[in-house]
């Protein structure tokens, strides 16, 4: 059974693990160092503490049969010319390895797309790696490219710097 729960301020340290490990486990292929350089400077444990109490990014865990199985981040942020208060941005999705293509993905999309249209908000949008397996998922979940750009970190393998911004329409 697929649960989604806010995550709460006194669940840093869950959150934190979760969230190094599901990066090393989705996206060490990108770098020349694993990703070391990169969660260094992005995955503070001091940045994801400021970030749970700030009033528009929203922390949830994923639970599947109760056990802590990834999160996801989401943001109430502009994208290009729609304002503020008609978008909301998934920051992060991420899963552990072992629940990778089990419909959690899925029922995360069906959860996001029930708090934009609650809070009507109908521009979902997001950013993911042009060569990640998530750029299908999107797709599938309705999701299209609006742009494209070459990411320049020094430890990042040339061949796959490039992120896409994707946006779906959510009917309010």
């Amino acid at each position: 059974m697929i649960t989604i729960k806010e995550c709460q301020k006194n669940q840093l340290d869950l959150l934190f693990e979760i969230a190094i490990q599901s990066y090393n486990d989705t996206y060490q292929y990108l770098w020349t160092d694993k990703g070391k350089a990169y969660l260094d400077e992005f995955y503070k444990k001091e940045d994801f503490q400021k970030e749970l109490s700030a009033p528009d990014t929203f922390y949830f865990m994923i639970y599947d049969s109760g056990r802590a199985s990834g999160y996801f981040k989401i943001k109430h942020n502009s994208l290009s010319t729609y304002p503020t208060d008609q978008c909301t941005e998934i920051d992060k999705l991420y899963l552990l390895k072992d629940y990778m293509g089990k419909g959690l993905g899925k029922a995360v999309m069906e959860f996001i797309i029930s708090l934009c249209k609650k809070n009507k908000r109908p521009i979902l949008w997001l950013k993911t790696m042009e060569t990640s397996d998530a750029k299908y998922f999107y797709e599938k979940q309705g999701f299209t490219q609006i742009d494209k750009v070459y990411l320049d970190y020094h430890t990042m393998k040339p061949e796959y710097r490039w992120i896409l911004t994707m946006r779906a329409h959510i009917e309010i």
